[in-house]
């Protein structure tokens, strides 16, 4: 596939660019999967993903789920797509 998304962090002032991340496809989901480095480096739980614009107009509302770690949050895609997660093992 190929896209990818910006994975963003708020630090307390403003989002901070922790990195691209593939999207992968599983069933009839797109997953992205959070490294764990960008969970090593966030500052809090609150996270901002930027998907590509092409991949938003084809893929709009459908379901992606954002695991960062064994923590799963499932959003709807669209352009900017906020997440409250905290990064964990369990």
């Amino acid at each position: 596939m190929g896209d990818k998304v910006k994975i963003y962090n708020w630090d307390g002032r403003k989002y901070r660019l922790l990195g691209r991340v593939r999207l992968s496809r599983s069933n009839d989901a797109y997953v992205i999967n959070m490294p764990e480095r960008f969970g090593d480096r966030s500052f809090t739980t609150r996270y901002l993903l930027y998907p590509s614009e092409q991949f938003t107009k084809k893929h709009r509302y459908e379901n992606l789920l954002f695991c960062a770690g064994k923590n799963e949050v499932w959003l709807p895609v669209e352009e900017r797509m906020r997440a409250e997660a905290l990064f964990s093992y369990r």
